[in-house]
């Protein structure tokens, strides 16, 4: 049989006709997986907060990459995205940059990350197997085997509905395999190009994949020392891993650090390695990746409709009776691609045998090489049966994957009791946001006495952000880390925080969460005489009692957010439903903002219960307002100027007015003392700097009189070129208290790494 026929047998070349068919075909098929995969994603995951922790970490780097490039522009999006030091990876931020590009900052965009790079493996598969096989019914059975997966549609860590690194970089890795089969055993430098470039893909998306790629390498070497071409093929081999080095080597360089510590001193030989360390011998560990990978990552369904398939070929050929007969096309391209086959299957699996901790989401990567395996069994046993047989097997698989796909994306795929806990978290992220809002808080702090991916204050952070469009950034005062808290002031972090998430019911996981469960009356006590307490939450998995410090501003008379009214809201209507808000907003912004005229000012306007937009009168010439509060332009000149705000949300609409105070200074600060202290009582100093550079980085506040530091403010990436708020000072003694606020920037270009501004005042503190 000619390579490239239309169909096994034909001996004619695919027709250009019948390729441009195929294309138009292929892209209906991924237009429709689009279109199920974001619906159903909008509709049961995206609503749901980011479970099991990793996705924290990976969304808030796409957030603030979106964050920069709406500030500087894309390129300047793109290069916070790549410059990020992540020990796992290096390309998820640039991927979910692209889709918010596109699509908006939501995290529907983020997990269609996910979606596209299934839609590259499928790409990527349909045309190798086609090269391989000669058929085009081979290949588009490959991409219903490959719809038919269970794994990526399971609503599980590690799925297509996780915003992790685990399933792009299955895809990325089955990609680098197709470009492997396609060169035919570095046969062709152009697919031996196209494999470096794919494995640089792969190495960039998950950096551990260089260890899976290193074992490939030195496999396919030594087979290729064997054949008796091996100095071109060996060669072609080597190109490839230039290639790959060549593109992907900067990340490496840069995160190598963070790399040795995340998966060795972590894993191996650090104080968590022994909690990670999962004990399974070499037996134990054979049966449950076996067992993972048919069951969980391939799926029953898949796993059926693969056996299936080769027990029809099976079947037609011995009904055919062509036993004798020539083969119904060239089996060499087959056995060629086993090599590569076995070795993209076998590395991760030795690899993983030896890492302690036995996570079944890494196994998702084995995937694509098992889903060959199944691919070439099939092209194996079709050798001799007849071309309907192989185009009505084939079309049968391809109609089978895509009724499982439709169907996983259709269906619901949680529970109804975990909609209820899920449900209410998003209740409870709300009342943090908005309560934060009310007092005005552009850090607050969140102490929670369990390590549960259900609260915290990362998760906070991204259910603010996407429920509520701005980021408002928590601070975790609690939990200190997996091992129990040996500096022993858990006490003072309740003290110093704005909100405590007392966990009264939860299974504990680790060490950390058996101490908590051991200090739950005494911290109970202690929250209960200390602070207010604003509600209680009860789920199937934990429950939880919220207290805010009595030092936070309440909310209006007659208004504000109330914890119970809103987890009682949170049951009615559709769960994926924008989040409620519960008043008209309040303007939270200062009256009063410092600004220079010798760099353009960015600003943006803060107001209590979002999402707000906002509109001005009587703005300076040169500034503008966007409807997302913030401001951008330039001052005509020094001096005093004033506009008025205007705030609106579904509830209604506030006004205030804003004074702009312009200086011809590079940077600046000034602060807004109180009068007179009570011993005991926090008051309000009220600052406010400006840095034309955008270098701002921390503020020192020091008791002079005492000789004692008190506290340091760290400036938020959006507060670093104008930082605005609030420090809450408690005088122990009474008398005089000189109090100095060191406003600090971090200044590589000038005489030090540091140039800093001091502003004091005179307090007096009475009993």
């Amino acid at each position: 049989m000619q390579r490239g026929s239309d169909f096994p047998g034909s001996g004619k070349p695919a027709a250009p006709r019948l390729w441009s068919v195929t294309a138009w075909a292929l892209l209906a098929v991924f237009s429709a997986e689009l279109a199920l995969f974001w619906t159903s994603t909008r509709r049961h995951i995206a609503w749901v907060y980011p479970r099991w922790f990793d996705q924290l970490q990976y969304l808030r780097e796409a957030y603030g990459g979106y964050d920069r490039m709406r500030a500087g522009g894309f390129i300047e999006g793109a290069g916070r995205t790549l410059s990020t030091v992540s020990p796992q990876g290096s390309l998820h931020g640039f991927l979910a940059l692209l889709a918010f590009s596109a699509a908006g900052p939501t995290r529907n965009a983020a997990l269609a990350v996910n979606l596209f790079a299934f839609l590259a493996l499928q790409a990527a598969m349909f045309l190798a197997v086609r090269r391989v096989s000669g058929s085009f019914a081979f290949a588009w059975a490959a991409l219903g085997l490959l719809a038919a997966l269970r794994s990526p549609w399971s609503d599980s860590a590690g799925s297509a509905a996780d915003f992790r690194l685990d399933w792009m970089a299955a895809c990325a890795y089955g990609v680098a395999l197709a470009a492997a089969v396609s060169g035919n055993g570095f046969r062709s430098t152009r697919w031996a190009v196209v494999f470096g470039v794919a494995v640089a893909v792969a190495l960039l998306v998950r950096h551990l994949t260089a260890v899976y790629f290193g074992v490939i390498c030195l496999g396919l070497l030594a087979g290729l020392l064997g054949q008796p071409d091996r100095l071109s093929r060996c060669g072609r081999l080597l190109l490839s891993g230039s290639i790959a080095i060549g593109i992907s080597g900067w990340a490496f360089w840069r995160s190598w650090g963070n790399i040795y510590r995340y998966y060795w001193v972590v894993r191996f030989v650090g104080p968590e390695s022994a909690l990670r360390d999962s004990h399974m011998r070499m037996g134990s560990y054979a049966r449950w990746l076996s067992s993972e990978l048919l069951f969980h990552q391939i799926g029953a369904a898949a796993a059926l409709l693969g056996l299936a398939a080769g027990a029809a070929f099976a079947a037609s050929a011995r009904a055919a009776r062509r036993r004798e007969g020539a083969d119904l096309f060239d089996l060499e391209p087959v056995r060629a691609a086993w090599p590569a086959v076995l070795l993209f299957l076998a590395a991760p699996a030795a690899v993983l045998m030896i890492h302690p901790e036995k996570a079944p989401q890494p196994l998702n990567i084995m995937i694509p090489a098992a889903t060959w395996v199944i691919v070439l069994v099939w092209m194996r046993l079709a050798r001799r049966t007849t071309r309907f047989a192989v185009v009505a097997t084939c079309a049968a698989v391809g109609s089978a994957g895509a009724a499982l796909f439709a169907g996983a994306q259709l269906a619901n795929p949680i529970a109804p009791d975990m909609e209820s806990e899920y449900r209410e978290i998003n209740a409870l992220a709300d009342f943090l946001y908005f309560r934060a809002e009310e007092a005005g808080l552009s850090r607050p702090r969140v102490a929670v006495t369990r390590i549960f991916d259900g609260l915290g204050a990362e998760l906070f952070e991204v259910l603010g952000r996407e429920r509520h469009g701005t980021t408002l950034p928590f601070v975790a005062t609690l939990p200190t880390g997996l091992v129990r808290d040996v500096s022993g002031d858990v006490m003072a972090r309740l003290g110093a925080s704005d909100f405590v998430c007392l966990v009264t019911r939860a299974g504990p996981s680790w060490p950390f969460d058996r101490e908590m469960e051991s200090m739950l009356p005494e911290m109970r006590s202690w929250c209960e005489a200390n602070m207010r307490h604003d509600g209680d939450l009860d789920t199937v998995e934990f429950s939880v009692s919220v207290y805010e410090s009595r030092s936070l501003a309440p909310a209006r008379a007659g208004r504000g957010v109330d914890l119970a009214a809103l987890i009682s809201a949170s049951a009615v209507g559709p769960a994926f439903a924008p989040a409620p808000v519960p008043e008209a907003p309040v303007i939270t912004a200062p009256p009063t903002v410092f600004w220079t005229t010798a760099a353009e000012f960015r600003y943006v306007v803060r107001a209590a219960y979002s999402p707000v937009t906002f509109h001005a009168q009587r703005l300076p010439e040169g500034i503008r307002i966007a409807p997302g509060g913030e401001m951008r332009g330039y001052f005509p000149s020094t001096g005093r100027f004033s506009a008025a705000i205007t705030a609106e949300n579904a509830r209604g609409s506030a006004a205030a007015d804003v004074t702009f105070l312009v200086s011809d200074q590079p940077w600046d600060a000034a602060i807004t003392p109180p009068g007179r202290a009570r011993i005991g009582v926090p008051v309000e100093i009220g600052y406010c700097a400006f840095d034309s550079r955008g270098t701002l980085d921390f503020i020192d506040v020091t008791d002079l009189t005492t000789a004692r530091f008190v506290d340091r403010l760290s400036a938020n990436d959006d507060e670093r070129r104008n930082w605005q708020g609030s420090f809450r000072l408690t005088l122990r003694e009474p008398g005089r208290h000189r109090i100095k606020m060191r406003f600090v920037r971090y200044d590589p270009e000038g005489a030090g790494a540091y140039t800093f501004l001091d502003r004091e005042y005179d307090a007096q503190a009475v009993p």
